[in-house]
């Protein structure tokens, strides 16, 4: 289905490409080296692809201020990988070592700046000055939303809403901020922005729920490593779910195994208690959900792909 987009996306997509290198290039060797390597090795950048898809939604075209807001997005989020890596002290992302491994954790922090501070840059000088409020909006949202989570995994207390609130600031949030920026700069209506915001916003709590899901899972995770979440004491939507059918009595067990990092234990409690079938039926919730944002807009080709990108999330498999 990504592939699918950018296909759609056409020569919009080829401009995003070509701003992304272009608005990262320095005078530094070394940060041009770090960034091609970076760029090389992108995911699936579906954020962009979200931005751009919004803006063909609500104008049928992107103009240079959307792709700009795409651009932005994209090097916002390798930003947050940059620093999570260092916090993290991740030797190895997509089965590539890291900035961090490779130079060390200060050079990481400091390109992860570099790409920030270009997103910023790119919005303040081209895009609307509304963006910039969402993207700062946003970048406050990640920050409370990570600062909470360390928290909460302190104390071991994380409760459904507390979940809620996490991803939502962690995740969802980019996901906002980069699908209004596509749709506002290229001239959407404030009922379209608020369509898209929604349709954002559920998006964006699904795809982490699928991520924690998968935390659970051995069988689906395919070389993503499993376990992460208990590691870090971060208890996520398949533990509240099966916290929610065995009884709160079980909670303070699990909380021993989980300081003692039994993983095993954990999993196999989630497993016993129909966690995992718990999270996959909210995670299909927030899925309808988005895609009921998606009725305020006519039939086109941008909304079945944006509706086949959200139901993709309950199915696929890292």
């Amino acid at each position: 289905m990504i592939t699918q987009a950018k296909e759609f996306l056409g020569e919009d997509w080829k401009l995003f490409e070509q701003l992304f290198a272009q608005t990262l290039e320095s005078r530094i060797p070394i940060l041009n080296k770090v960034n091609k390597y970076l760029m090389e090795r992108s995911g699936k950048q579906l954020r962009p692809i979200l931005s751009m898809l919004a803006a063909r939604l609500c104008a049928g075209t992107c103009s240079r201020a959307s792709v700009l807001c795409a651009v932005a997005s994209e090097q916002m989020h390798t930003a947050t990988l940059l620093h999570d890596d260092v916090a993290d002290e991740a030797d190895m992302r997509r089965g590539q070592p890291t900035v961090s491994a490779l130079l060390s954790p200060r050079a990481a922090v400091l390109v992860g700046d570099f790409w920030l501070a270009r997103a910023v840059d790119t919005i303040i000088n081209e895009c609307r000055k509304e963006t910039f409020s969402d993207f700062a909006r946003c970048l406050n949202d990640l920050a409370e939303g990570e600062m909470f989570q360390i928290e909460k995994a302190e104390h071991l207390d994380t409760g459904y809403d507390d979940y809620i609130y996490i991803i939502a600031r962690k995740t969802a949030s980019l996901f906002r901020a980069a699908m209004k920026g596509g749709a506002r700069n290229s001239g959407a209506t404030e009922a379209q922005i608020e369509a898209v915001d929604s349709f954002a916003y559920h998006l964006g709590l699904a795809f982490q729920m699928r991520d924690d899901i998968l935390d659970y899972s051995p069988q689906l995770a395919l070389g993503k490593p499993t376990g992460v979440d208990i590691a870090e004491r971060k208890i996520t939507l398949p533990l509240l779910g099966a916290f929610e059918n065995a009884g709160a009595d079980s909670r303070a067990n699990v909380t021993a195994d989980i300081e003692a990092g039994r993983y095993d234990a954990v999993l196999g409690f989630v497993q016993d208690n129909g966690g995992i079938e718990y999270a996959q039926k909210v995670l299909e919730s927030e899925t309808r959900l988005a895609v009921d944002c998606l009725a305020a807009f006519p039939d086109c080709r941008s909304r079945q792909l944006l509706t086949s990108l959200a139901q993709s999330l309950c199915l696929r498999e890292k």
